[in-house]
């Protein structure tokens, strides 16, 4: 299934709107659908009935924390590997004092991660559950502000954003976001664009601003 929603903040909002309840109702469902307890539990013969509806709740409740995953997290990370962005993230950290703007041109950014969910009986491993999340962020006309080696605010463009999740390769739930940056969006105290060691201290967000 794929459908625009309102601008997410987490993977899960993405995947299944802002309705915490919601989202954990359809992973269970998800995992029903798919007989997650069945096929953890290929014979043993202690996975049917309560037993196996246990075990749903439990992996969809597994899956849910999983997708707490922040969205600009995921997109900073892959702001990180960009050449153009690390350069002026050393030429700020030189010059604590200074700020560059970088043009992004047209680019794509993914994010994959392939958790594994294990079932163990009596301390022995009876199954292996694998789960699949792709998000990935198309970017059009956006330039990043850069100060003190922080990414601190975007100014302009679209993000497009969609999520899928998978288990067992079977797509459970797949969704897309457009999120427009019409003005500027302020970055709080700011992303790390560097590793820690070389991470000067954070640039301080104005006054009044998120």
């Amino acid at each position: 299934m794929t459908a625009d929603v309102a601008q997410p903040a987490s993977v899960r909002e993405l995947l299944f709107g802002d309705d915490s309840e919601v989202a954990a109702a359809s992973l269970v469902d998800a995992a029903r659908e798919h007989e997650v307890a069945a096929m953890l539990g290929r014979g043993s013969r202690s996975l049917t009935g309560a037993a196996g509806q246990t075990v749903e709740r439990e992996v969809a409740s597994m899956v849910n924390n999983f997708l707490s995953l922040d969205l600009l997290d995921l997109a900073a990370a892959g702001w990180a590997k960009h050449a153009a962005m690390v350069e002026a993230a050393r030429r700020t950290r030189a010059a604590p004092e200074t700020e560059e703007v970088v043009a992004l041109a047209t680019h794509r950014i993914t994010s994959t991660h392939r958790p594994c969910v294990d079932l163990t009986v009596d301390g022995a491993r009876v199954g292996s559950l694998e789960i699949c999340l792709t998000v990935a962020f198309d970017i059009e006309g956006m330039l990043a502000v850069i100060r003190r080696a922080h990414l601190t605010s975007l100014r302009c463009g679209t993000c497009t954003t969609t999520g899928t999740l998978a288990m067992q390769q079977a797509v459970v739930a797949s969704r897309r976001c457009s999120l427009d940056l019409p003005g500027a969006m302020q970055l709080r105290s700011g992303i790390a664009l560097l590793p820690a060691a070389q991470d000067p201290t954070p640039p301080q967000a104005p006054p009044g601003q998120a």
